[in-house]
C-alpha cells in the first residue's frame, strides 16, 4: 500500500489498487511538475497531504532542482568528532538498538539511519553489499553528511524533524527524483527533557505494497532509545548521589555480588573499584547470612551497629536496605558502613557515635515542634528515662542527641536499633560477652552497648522490637544499674541515661502480650511526641532550603532556588517518609534541576505527580509564623507558603482562603497570579 501520508488514503488506495500501480505514481509526479512550473496551485492537489506540499514549495524556493540532486555538505573531521563527543549518551543509547535492528534486517535491502536534530547523519547501517553499491552510485551517504530541507529537499527525517511526529514517505512524495525508488519511515527521538535529539529512519525499496510494519518498527525502536537514555541518566544520577553521600555505601545484587562502592566505601576498604566490583559480599565483609535475610525477606536492617571485620580498624554495618522493582520484588540491597578503631570503641566517650545535634540546630518553628523541643529541654534536666514517639524519619535520634548534649555531653552516646539486629545477635550486642561464650566469639570477649554507654547515654531505637525474652533481663539492668555479659559470672556497674524511641504504640503491644507491662511503665514516664513532617507547615520549606544548601555545598554546586510551583508540590505532599524522605528528594532535585531553579519536574515523580490527601493536611494552617533563629524564610516566601497552605486547606476556595488570611478576595487572586500559582491550584489539587 502507499504510505499513510496520502490524503484521503482509503479512498485513493481503494481506487489505485484496481489500476496499474505506476499510474498513481505518475499522477503524483505530474502534480509536482505542475506545481514547479507554477501552472497550478499546489493546494489543489488531491493526492498529497498539505505539509508535504508545503515542504516541496520551500524546497523549490531554496533553489533545489528535483531532477538534479546535489550531495549535502559534509562536516570536517574535527567538527564531526566534536559532535560525536557531544552526543555521546544519545549515540550509545541508539547503538544498542541499532545493533538489534541490524541483526533483524541483515541480508535485506534495508538501511538504518540515525540523525541528530540538525539533520547530520551519526550512524549509517546498510543491510547488504548490493544496497551499498546501489547507494554509492547515486549519492554520498555516510556519517557526517548533512541532509536538511535546505540541502536535499523533502525527505522523511526532515519532515519528522519539522513535525516532531513519526512519518513515512514513499517514492514521488520525496522532493528529489533520486529518491523515487525508496520508502523511508522516520520516528523522532526525544531527549530526557522532551526536546528533539534526532530521528531514526528505516529505508527500503519503494513499492505500493510496502511493508506496513516499517513505520511501527521505527517508532518502537525510537521509544526504546528514549527509554535507554532515561535509564542512563538515572544510572548517572544514582552514581552521583552515591558518590556524594556522607556514608560509605555498597550496592549488592540479588546474588550477593557487589555492583558498586562509593568513594567513602572505597576509602574505608582501602581498595579501587576493580578490586571490589564483581566480588561476593561474603569475601569482602563476611555478612552473607544477614544479606541473604534482607534479600529473601525484603525487610531492611536499619540503624544497626554490627561488627563485620576483625582488625584494628573495625568495620560496622550500619544498615542494609533492600531495593525492589515495581512489582515489589527484591533484586538487591544497599549497605552502609562505618569504621571505628579498637581504641576508640573500647575507650568510653569516643566509643560512641559523634553527636552533632543540639536543640538550637533543630530546624523549624511550627507550634507542634516548639512544644516537643520545650518538653525535651525540661526532661533533659532530669536523670530519668525518656521515651520518644514519632513516625519513621521524623528525627527521633536528633532529639536523642540533643537531650544527650544537654545532659551528659562529656559521656558516650551509644545507639542501637532493636529492629535492625537479628534476634540471635541482639543479646550479645546489648549485654556483651566473655571470651569463648559461643562459637565465633572473640577470645578476649567484648563489651556490650550497655557497658559502653557507662557515663553517657544509651539510645534504643525501635524499642518495641526488642525480643520479649530479653526484656526482663534489660529491666533488671535498669533496676539494679549493673550488667552481666553473656557467658560471664560477675556484674559490672553501669550508670547511663536511657532514651528509647518507637514508631509503634507500646501500650497496644502490651495488650497483645508483645511487650512487658512492667518495662513499659519503666520507660513511659517522660514521653515526647515528634510531629510528622506533614503537620509542620512552613518547616517543610525551611528544611528543604537547608538540605538544598547543604547538598549543593558538598557537591561544589551553586544552590538552586525553589520555584513557587515546586513549593506548592512540597507543601501538598503527605511525606510518609518524613524528613528522611525530604532530604532524599532534595538530593534528587539538586542533581536534576537546571537554570538554577528547582521546578516540579525536578522533584521525584511521587511528589510532583501526586494529588493532595485533604484528610491529612495540617489542620493548623491558620497559625501565624513565629519568629525564630531557625526561620530562614523571607517575608515573601512566608507569604507564598501561607497562601498555598490555606488554599490546600480550603480546597482552592478563594473566598474562604481570603477570609482566613485576612485579605480581600481580589487581593488574594492578584497574589496567586503574581506568584505564578494559578495553574497549580487549577489543575493539580
Amino acid at each position: 500500500m502507499l504510505s499513510p501520508i496520502i490524503k484521503n488514503r482509503d479512498e485513493i488506495i481503494s481506487e489505485s489498487l484496481s489500476k496499474d500501480e505506476s499510474l498513481l505514481i505518475e499522477r503524483i509526479k505530474q502534480q509536482k511538475k505542475e506545481m514547479l512550473s507554477e501552472r497550478v496551485s499546489p493546494f489543489l492537489f488531491e493526492l498529497v497531504r498539505p505539509e508535504i506540499v508545503e515542504s516541496w514549495i520551500r524546497s523549490y524556493y531554496y533553489g533545489l532542482d528535483p531532477f538534479n540532486f546535489r550531495d549535502g555538505p559534509v562536516l570536517d573531521k574535527p567538527e564531526f568528532e566534536e559532535l560525536v563527543s557531544k552526543e555521546d549518551s544519545f549515540i550509545k543509547a541508539a547503538d544498542l538498538y541499532i545493533h538489534k535492528l541490524k541483526t533483524m534486517l541483515s541480508d535485506t535491502n534495508y538501511l538504518i539511519l540515525l540523525t541528530d536534530e540538525h539533520g547530520v547523519f551519526l550512524r549509517v547501517v546498510i543491510g547488504n553489499r548490493k544496497v551499498l553499491e546501489h547507494v554509492n552510485k547515486k549519492f554520498h551517504l555516510a556519517p557526517g553528511v548533512v541532509w536538511t530541507e535546505e540541502t536535499v529537499g523533502t525527505c522523511s527525517h526532515v519532515m519528522c524533524r519539522l513535525l516532531k511526529n513519526p512519518i513515512q514517505l514513499c517514492g514521488p512524495e520525496f522532493y528529489s527524483q533520486i529518491f523515487y525508488d525508496a520508502a523511508c519511515s522516520s520516528a523522532p527521538i526525544l531527549d530526557t527533557h522532551g526536546n528533539l535529539a534526532g530521528s531514526l529512519t528505516i529505508v527500503s525499496p519503494f513499492s505500493c505494497h510496502q511493508n506496513p510494519h516499517s513505520l511501527a518498527l521505527a517508532v518502537s525502536t525510537a521509544w526504546a532509545i528514549q527509554n535507554e537514555m532515561q535509564l542512563a541518566l538515572n544510572r548517572e544520577l544514582l552514581s552521583v548521589t552515591l558518590e556524594a553521600a556522607d556514608e560509605a555505601m555498597i550496592t549488592v545484587n540479588k546474588s550477593g555480588v557487589i555492583t558498586r562502592a562509593n568513594l567513602k566505601a572505597r576509602k574505608i576498604l582501602n581498595c579501587l573499584d576493580k578490586d571490589i566490583i564483581g566480588i561476593n559480599v561474603e569475601a569482602v565483609l563476611g555478612v552473607q547470612t544477614l544479606i541473604n535475610s534482607v534479600l529473601e525477606t525484603g525487610k531492611p536492617v536499619l540503624d544497626a551497629d554490627i561488627e563485620i571485620l576483625n582488625s584494628e580498624q573495625k568495620l560496622y554495618l550500619r544498615s542494609a536496605q533492600p531495593v525492589k522493582d515495581h512489582c515489589g520484588k527484591t533484586f538487591g540491597c544497599v549497605l552502609t558502613l562505618r569504621r571505628i578503631d579498637r581504641g576508640r570503641r573500647m575507650g568510653g566517650q569516643v566509643g560512641g557515635l559523634k553527636t552533632r545535634f543540639t536543640f538550637d540546630k533543630i530546624i523549624g518553628t511550627s507550634a507542634q515542634l516548639a512544644r516537643s523541643i520545650n518538653m525535651a529541654k525540661k526532661f533533659a534536666r532530669l536523670d530519668a528515662n525518656i521515651l520518644i514517639q514519632g513516625e519513621s524519619g521524623t528525627g527521633k535520634e536528633v532529639f536523642a542527641q540533643a537531650i544527650h548534649n544537654e545532659s551528659r555531653p562529656d559521656g558516650p552516646f551509644i545507639a542501637i536499633n532493636c529492629a535492625a539486629i537479628p534476634k540471635t545477635l541482639i543479646e550479645s550486642e546489648l549485654f556483651g560477652y566473655e571470651g569463648g561464650a559461643f562459637t565465633g566469639a572473640e577470645r578476649q570477649g567484648r563489651p556490650g552497648k550497655i557497658e559502653l554507654a557507662n557515663g553517657g547515654t544509651l539510645f534504643l531505637d525501635e524499642i518495641g522490637d526488642m525480643p520479649l525474652e530479653l526484656q526482663p533481663v534489660f529491666l533488671r539492668v535498669l533496676e539494679e544499674k549493673k550488667v552481666m555479659r553473656v557467658g560471664g559470672s560477675r556484674y559490672i556497674p553501669v550508670d547511663f541515661r536511657l532514651i528509647t524511641a518507637t514508631n509503634k504504640n507500646l501500650l497496644d503491644l502490651v495488650k497483645e502480650n508483645l511487650f512487658r507491662q512492667d518495662l513499659y511503665y519503666r520507660l513511659e514516664a517522660f514521653k515526647i511526641n515528634i510531629p510528622p513532617l506533614r503537620e509542620r507547615g512552613p518547616d517543610i520549606i525551611r528544611l528543604a532550603k537547608h538540605f538544598i544548601d547543604t547538598i549543593a555545598k558538598k557537591q561544589h554546586l551553586p544552590a538552586p532556588a525553589l520555584s513557587n510551583a515546586a513549593i506548592f508540590h512540597l507543601l501538598k505532599y503527605n511525606w510518609p517518609g518524613n524528613i528522611r524522605q525530604l532530604e532524599n528528594a532534595m538530593l534528587y532535585a539538586v542533581n536534576t534541576s537546571s537554570d538554577g531553579v528547582i521546578k516540579p519536574e525536578d522533584l521525584p515523580e511521587e511528589i510532583s505527580g501526586t494529588s493532595v490527601s485533604h484528610d491529612k493536611v495540617d489542620a493548623d494552617f491558620k497559625l501565624k509564623p513565629t519568629r525564630s533563629i531557625q526561620n530562614n524564610l523571607s517575608i515573601k516566601e512566608m507569604e507564598i507558603v501561607m497562601i498555598i497552605q490555606t488554599l490546600l486547606q480550603t480546597r482552592n476556595n478563594i473566598s474562604e482562603a481570603a477570609n482566613i488570611l485576612g485579605m480581600s478576595r481580589s487581593t488574594l487572586y492578584r497574589k496567586v497570579k503574581e506568584y505564578n500559582l494559578l495553574d497549580e491550584i487549577r489543575t493539580k489539587t
